[in-house]
């Protein structure tokens, strides 16, 4: 077995445990039981949403609003949770995000809009709609903590954060693995003039995809209102970034066709590490988003040279 193949089976879970192990030895108080639950529960929001991108980033594009979808969940949620309840503002949440993410599909597909162009545009949208939601104010839920639940429960000890994130997995896995719908992801991922001629449903394959990916990262806002007690235009901003950082570490190919779930779901984790781990070092964040844009670097270096290689073997 090639180094190459070693790296698409394994290499995500070696570097996160090199990151423990190195952590570890910095700081002994990185592998206490209590941080590392906290690991998890902070990776949580970049991990569920990672699971979304996967299949957008499998489908041959991705989504660059995902950071601006979650500012609005926020937001809607912190305007309408005193005055209507929470389940139903949970549900009205819900709801918007698959408004926006159909949009966001539409224009994808029927306008023929490139995925970057085109969500990079809603991600500015989406972040003015938050801003006017709330009338440029922070909504807060001091006096609402009924939402507190989902980043404070817990069930059977672990807290609420962390079985979501579990669950979103499972889910995704068994969509990804065992669905006609990817199969299809993977199919216009890989050659979508082929998958049209096939007979495949390229746009609402596309459309649902975005779907996925807005409905995901609305899942992360509810958590992030949780933890924050705040709505907020403010929130997300940067997000996108680190969801798709964890996506392609993940082994997620930058071309399409090829979609590793529980890569992104270890290397958000990867993530957490690095930030916990920084953090209990004392270092400040400045110098934690260069490091996360040195691993953004990282990840697209090593899916530009799968590229090469493969490449190379077909020819």
């Amino acid at each position: 077995m090639n180094i190459g193949k070693i790296w698409d089976k394994a290499g995500i879970y070696i570097l996160t445990a090199i990151a423990l192990v190195l952590f570890s030895t910095l700081t002994s108080k990185m592998i206490s039981a209590s941080n590392l639950m906290n690991i998890l529960t902070q990776s949580s929001m970049v991990a569920i949403a990672a699971a979304g991108m996967t299949f957008a980033i499998t489908s041959g594009g991705f989504d660059l609003s995902v950071g601006s979808t979650l500012s609005i969940a926020t937001c809607i949620l912190g305007v309408t949770i005193p005055t209507i309840g929470l389940w139903p503002a949970i549900l009205i949440t819900l709801i918007v995000g698959v408004i926006l993410g159909t949009f966001n599909g539409i224009i994808i597909t029927k306008f023929k809009i490139q995925t970057f162009v085109a969500t990079l545009a809603t991600m500015v949208i989406y972040r003015g709609v938050a801003f006017l939601f709330t009338q440029g104010r922070d909504a807060t839920l001091m006096s609402n903590l009924d939402i507190k639940v989902f980043s404070s429960g817990r069930l059977f000890g672990i807290p609420l954060p962390i079985i979501f994130m579990v669950v979103v997995y499972l889910v995704a896995f068994v969509i990804y693995k065992y669905t006609p719908y990817g199969l299809y992801t993977r199919a216009v991922g890989s050659n979508e003039p082929a998958s049209r001629i096939s007979g495949i449903k390229v746009d609402r394959t596309i459309i649902i995809t975005f779907i996925l990916t807005a409905t995901t990262a609305v899942f992360a806002g509810i958590i992030q209102t949780s933890q924050l007690l705040t709505g907020s235009g403010r929130l997300g901003k940067g997000f996108e970034l680190e969801v798709i950082t964890a996506t392609i570490l993940g082994g997620t190919s930058l071309a399409g066709g090829k979609g590793n779930i529980w890569g992104s779901l270890c290397a958000a984790i990867l993530l957490g590490i690095v930030r916990n781990g920084l953090n209990l070092l004392g270092v400040g964040e400045s110098y934690q988003q260069l490091i996360t844009g040195a691993i953004l670097i990282f990840a697209l270096a090593i899916s530009g040279f799968r590229l090469i290689f493969k490449k190379k073997a077909v020819a």
